[in-house]
């Protein structure tokens, strides 16, 4: 029972920082796919009018997917359709 404690109180002492590290990883990791994210959707709105219904049209078969997401809501604020 001693030697458990003892071994439990050793894995917590390695599991804090790990624990930590793995946190700041997981931060850093969120912070890119936002900043991705920021830049597709830019990239997206920067798109001219006929490149974006280039777009639309390519992911026309799967509306549900991310990029046909993104280039419908700027085809409605731009006032445009297929």
């Amino acid at each position: 029972m001693i030697a458990q404690a003892h071994v439990e109180r050793l894995r917590s002492c390695y599991d804090a920082p790990m624990l930590k590290t793995r946190s700041k990883r997981l931060a850093a990791n969120s912070a890119t796919a936002v900043q991705s994210l920021a830049e597709i959707e830019e990239a997206i709105a920067t798109l001219g009018n006929e490149d974006l219904l280039d777009l639309a049209d390519i992911f026309r078969e799967k509306p549900t997917t991310s990029l046909a997401r993104l280039a419908a809501a700027e085809m409605t604020r731009r006032g445009i359709s297929l």
